[in-house]
């Protein structure tokens, strides 16, 4: 079992149960204190702060996370989250009546929501079976003459499940379609898509790079640097160079953006010290664990994310089984979805294999309560 306890490094709070990482995060308290040290340096005269400090760190920051996503540093860019850089991609696109995008049945709700206010203004959504097998087969053969854009997640949440979006952009890019990838679980876990012209890679960098919350960001491919805007238009909006038209979109807690540096420090210290392995023997007993209870069965067989792992529970409100766990401490992710009731579980440097075991055991109660109701 694996050797990693970093519990201290967070701030969760004692007698918690935390199993639900990939929802929010938690930002680890070197990375938070940097973010606080600057604050409070901003606070204290931010006009000064301004002019002469937030502008260099941001740039710094940001070179920062692409240097280890593996990202040119011309090409990405801090927004406030994976939902914010869908929209800006959206906007980029500029959709009309009569344009076809491609999407999958396990988006994200945000996308599912976006995909919405897109039919309503006459573009033509088609929506395809996102059950991983024989998706990318699916989500090709939905693309026609007048498809712009393929809108698909890395990693579906909440099915942990991990697609094949470098054969959807392998096979996109010279069409002229464009790949919108929400990232929302790829930074700090997977490899982004090899960049390709018209492949924009949306990420949230609070998970599982645990910068603060706040911080999500936007790879940009070559052929589209030169026209990208930020939804908000503000004072650089027209600047020459993709960064600089993203620095600034009014005034806002800039803070969190600034402290890539130490949130990539850390990340690279938990890999070093076996962050992969720490994830892998954890959910493999948590996989365990809960294919051991009545009410729960796997999922189709796909490719999972690293630090999360997902089953189907039958017979059982997930509404009430989490209102349940929250009442004893316990915090995963359960809820309804289109294909019925699904249970994710997710860890994270400061999980321990004690409370995956405590989690799983008060579930096990909570439904035995459940299904007696």
């Amino acid at each position: 079992m694996t050797g990693m306890d970093r519990r201290e490094d967070y701030a969760v709070s004692p007698g918690k149960v935390f199993l639900n990482h990939g929802s929010f995060g938690a930002t680890p308290l070197p990375v938070l204190q940097a973010a606080r040290a600057l604050r409070a340096e901003a606070e204290s005269d931010y006009p000064a702060f301004w002019h002469e400090r937030a502008f260099p760190l941001l740039d710094a920051s940001r070179r920062a996370v692409c240097d280890y996503l593996g990202v040119p540093g011309s090409r990405g860019v801090f927004l406030r989250n994976s939902t914010t850089a869908m929209q800006t991609v959206v906007d980029h696109l500029t959709l009309r009546e009569g344009d076809h995008v491609v999407t999958t049945s396990r988006e994200y709700e945000a996308t599912v929501v976006l995909m919405r206010r897109l039919a309503a203004r006459g573009v033509v959504v088609e929506t395809v079976d996102g059950r991983y097998a024989g998706l990318v087969e699916r989500i090709i053969d939905a693309v026609g003459p007048r498809t712009r854009a393929v809108v698909v997640s890395h990693v579906t949440s909440p099915w942990s499940q991990v697609n094949e979006v470098e054969a959807i952009a392998e096979e996109l890019s010279g069409r002229g379609v464009a790949t919108v990838v929400d990232g929302a679980h790829t930074a700090g876990a997977l490899t982004l898509p090899r960049p390709r012209p018209g492949v924009f890679t949306c990420l949230t960098l609070h998970k599982w790079l645990h910068m603060p919350k706040g911080t999500g960001f936007l790879v940009v491919p070559e052929d589209a640097v030169d026209d990208l805007r930020p939804v908000v238009t503000s004072w650089y909006a027209e600047a020459d160079d993709l960064p600089s038209r993203f620095s600034w979109t009014g005034t806002d807690d800039v803070v969190p953006h600034l402290v890539g540096a130490e949130a990539v420090a850390y990340q690279r210290g938990l890999e070093g010290d076996g962050l992969t392995e720490h994830w892998r023997s954890l959910t493999a007993l948590a996989e365990d664990l809960l294919l051991e209870l009545p009410e729960v069965s796997t999922l189709p067989l796909a490719p999972r994310a690293p630090s999360m792992v997902a089953v189907r529970l039958h017979g059982l409100d997930p509404v009430s089984v989490l209102r349940r766990l929250h009442e004893r401490n316990v915090d995963l992710w359960c809820g309804s979805t289109d294909e019925g009731p699904v249970l994710r579980l997710s860890v994270a440097p400061y999980t321990t294999a004690e409370d995956v075991e405590q989690g799983v055991d008060v579930l096990r109660d909570v439904m035995t309560g459940a299904a007696a109701a």
